[in-house]
């Protein structure tokens, strides 16, 4: 339940597999003071065989540990988010870091008690037009009130559990939450609020090729092919301790 007039208690739910370097470096930064920064952090890993765990209990994470699949450890890390009795909700890839004052700003914005969810603005960890171009896309989509999971989706509790909350699919769990927020209401672009976005997967796979996969993938989701084939043609990203 919100407290009129206390800052709302902000939660960070984060999936990891092999992550112990994005980890080591994202955990500090949502550890830090007032009102920018998380009020808990849980982390599902997936079976990591690096130190993804012990990075998570060094920088005072809540481990869940063992589930495996996004989709299902997105499932996990929310419901112990709000065990917790967190008010909002903020999904973070381990490879990704907020901007300087991005949770302050996230607090901010659910003040208003008419907004559903946000996303942040987005930036590539790379040189190159294509990866501005890549940012555009991506901030345009969040504008039409479609959150991907890179671009740190956060959202009131109780919209949350209203819609149903995430469903434990192995791909686009994220497009599925994001339909069923923007029908129960307003979801923001927060301007100010940057998320730093790891380039690693387009760098290895090629911008072309993985640009061209989601856009065909997206498609036929949108024609009504189930995650669970569609998830047979994207390859997961098992991303190591290095880079």
């Amino acid at each position: 339940m919100e407290r009129p007039g206390q800052p709302l208690r902000l939660g960070v739910g984060i999936c990891a597999l092999d992550e112990e370097v994005g980890l080591g470096r994202l955990l500090p930064r949502l550890m830090g003071e007032g009102l920018d920064r998380a009020d808990v952090v849980v982390v599902a890993d997936g079976g990591s065989a690096d130190r993804s765990r012990e990075v998570a209990r060094e920088n005072g994470a809540l481990l869940l540990d063992g589930t495996r699949g996004r989709g299902p450890q997105l499932v996990a890390t929310a419901e112990r988010l709000l065990e917790e009795g967190v008010e909002v909700l903020l999904f973070l890839h381990a490879d990704s870091l907020p901007g300087d004052g991005a949770l302050a700003v996230v607090r901010s914005a659910f003040s208003d008690p008419q907004l559903v969810a946000a996303g942040m603005k987005q930036r590539v960890d790379a040189a190159g037009r294509v990866f501005r171009w890549i940012e555009r896309a991506a901030d345009g989509r969040v504008r039409r009130g479609m959150v991907f999971g890179d671009s740190a989706l956060s959202v009131r509790a109780p919209d949350y559990l209203a819609v149903g909350g995430f469903e434990p699919l192995p791909l686009f769990e994220d497009v599925e939450l994001s339909d069923r927020l923007r029908r129960r209401g307003p979801i923001r672009l927060l301007e100010e609020a940057e998320i730093l976005v790891c380039a690693r997967r387009w760098e290895q796979e090629g911008v072309l090729r993985c640009t061209l996969r989601n856009w065909i993938l997206r498609a036929l989701h949108r024609l009504g092919v189930a995650p669970r084939h569609l998830a047979r043609l994207y390859r997961p990203f098992r991303r190591g301790a290095t880079g």
